[in-house]
């Protein structure tokens, strides 16, 4: 009997140090990883204050442990020496010693802290994007063609670098890929056509690896409605081949929606 008794109160107290560890712990929400892609070619230049009006919607939605990144697609953006936006926002909680811990009170007053500095930032963010979707004409920068494909290279090394729950990927563009390579004002999207273009890629290497990415894409453009569905059909095709999911009603002329969760 007394053995029994001994074993109960041991279970007993076991269940109240974790009760003690745990119970005061909140649930962790997920982190995400996003990042955006905009478009600065002279065939989006009356687009700007669009991608502006997405911009907020996204900023708008960072949180405390994201990671958020913009970055430009130019004639050559896989080699575009400047990245607008790049912000890890990852909290990692220490004592005052510098010491890493969990700490429920003190990871919660970090956190706090951490919340309310971005919240400061999330103005100057937009103003420096501002900046550069709608600079001065003293300040324009011409970018005459759309190295759409390369730009997704510095995405996938973003998420690689950069993990988190979740992987979110925004393109700003018209989606008219004008590059050394191909010409989407010009080109036949067949799906014969659309394979060939893919089984290229992925046999030079040059298929990003995308896999488990949310792709969002705001494709206002000019062209007349045929294009726009032809196009879209080519990308649907390309980010499944990247491992990607971007449904299609995610691919539209303006940001339709934005999921967090």
């Amino acid at each position: 009997m007394r053995v029994i008794k001994l074993v109960a109160i041991f279970l007993f107290l076991a269940l109240v140090m974790d009760c003690l560890a745990g119970c005061g712990k909140q649930p962790q929400e997920k982190t995400k990883s996003v990042v955006v892609l905009v478009d600065l070619s002279e065939s989006t230049r009356d687009l700007r204050n669009l991608y502006l009006e997405s911009l907020k919607e996204v900023i708008s939605k960072i949180k405390v442990g994201d990671f958020f990144m913009v970055a430009k697609i130019t004639a050559s953006s896989v080699s575009e020496p400047e990245v607008p936006v790049k912000e890890d926002f990852k909290v990692k909680p220490k004592d005052a010693a510098g010491r890493p811990t969990d700490n429920p009170l003190l990871v919660k007053k970090i956190t706090m802290k951490a919340e309310e500095e971005l919240k400061a930032k999330k103005p100057q963010l937009t103003e420096k994007l501002k900046g550069i979707l709608l600079p001065g004409e003293e300040r324009r920068e011409k970018v005459t063609n759309t190295d759409i494909m390369s730009s997704l290279a510095v995405a996938q090394n973003a998420f690689q670098n950069y993990q988190r729950d979740r992987k979110i990927l925004i393109i700003l563009s018209d989606m008219l890929e004008d590059s050394e390579r191909y010409n989407f004002y010009r080109e036949n999207f067949t799906p014969r056509r659309i394979n060939e273009i893919i089984n290229a890629e992925k046999t030079k290497g040059r298929l990003p690896d995308l896999n488990g990415v949310d792709v969002y894409v705001v494709a206002a453009t000019k062209e007349q409605s045929n294009r726009f569905f032809e196009v879209q059909r080519f990308w649907l095709e390309y980010f499944k081949a990247c491992g990607a999911r971007l449904a299609r009603e995610n691919y539209s002329s303006t940001l339709l929606k934005f999921v967090e969760d």
